[in-house]
């Protein structure tokens, strides 16, 4: 698809600020980093979200006393779509470089996790996979972070078992599989908001509400993947628990 320079820019900017934040964007928030108008960004976002580019997403600000006649008029903010990302990243761009990018980070992250124990910082971590220029590489590296953390503050691989239950043993459709995807990322949620008083402050990290961002932006990604990617990253997360029952029974 072809689009003018200008909306290039406009969807590059969102874009980042979309990775920055881990949540949708507002168009005050563009017009800030490009230097224009409120309006001229809304205009812009608007014309990006009626090419496929952008998905639209609409805030209700929160009320004190939960009444519908006390809450304000909802928000408009922006995230891009897989379109949108394909405008960098072309689907064209072989999966296998894909899968040597998750075996080197899967090993970097891991070894992080070793060495700097106690002293690590989730948040630098999880920033940084964030701004990953692949939807794929920033969900695997989430998904890595879980699973270790997980497996740190409840001491064992216990919890670990449980929710690899919602993995599929053999060659699924693809629904099932954005479903698995998704559902995981849920029961790692459930599980930080049981044990995240246990997350050791040193890590930098125990904000239940920033993990639920990061799952959210996680969730959004699942569901803009094409099948070969879904299947991809379901093929990782399988491999990783894999790889954690075999060296607990060693």
């Amino acid at each position: 698809m072809k689009i003018t320079k200008r909306q290039r820019e406009f969807l590059k900017t969102l874009i980042d600020l979309y990775r920055q934040k881990g949540s949708s964007v507002h168009y005050s928030e563009v017009a800030l980093k490009m230097g224009v108008s409120k309006w001229t960004a809304y205009d812009m976002l608007q014309l990006l979200h009626k090419e496929g580019l952008l998905e639209v997403e609409y805030i209700i600000p929160e009320s004190d006393n939960y009444e519908w006649s006390k809450l304000g008029r909802s928000t408009i903010t922006f995230y891009p779509t897989k379109k949108g990302y394909d405008i960098f990243s072309p689907t064209k761009q072989k999966i296998s470089t894909n899968i040597a990018e998750l075996k080197r980070i899967k090993k970097e992250i891991a070894q992080k996790f070793v060495e700097l124990k106690g002293k690590l910082n989730l948040k630098y971590l999880l920033k940084e996979a964030l701004q990953s220029k692949s939807p794929l590489i920033f969900c695997a590296c989430l998904l890595l972070i879980l699973i270790l953390l997980i497996k740190k503050i409840t001491e064992g691989v216990a919890e670990i078992k449980l929710i690899s239950q919602v993995m599929p043993h053999t060659a699924t459709t693809n629904v099932y599989t954005e479903l698995a995807l998704i559902v995981f990322a849920g029961m790692c949620l459930g599980l930080l908001a049981k044990y995240v008083s246990k997350v050791p402050t040193t890590y930098g990290n125990n904000d239940l509400e920033e993990y639920t961002n990061y799952i959210q932006t996680y969730n959004q990604y699942v569901s803009q993947m094409d099948k070969e990617e879904q299947k991809s990253l379901l093929d990782f997360l399988k491999e990783t628990l894999d790889e954690i029952k075999t060296k607990n029974k060693k």
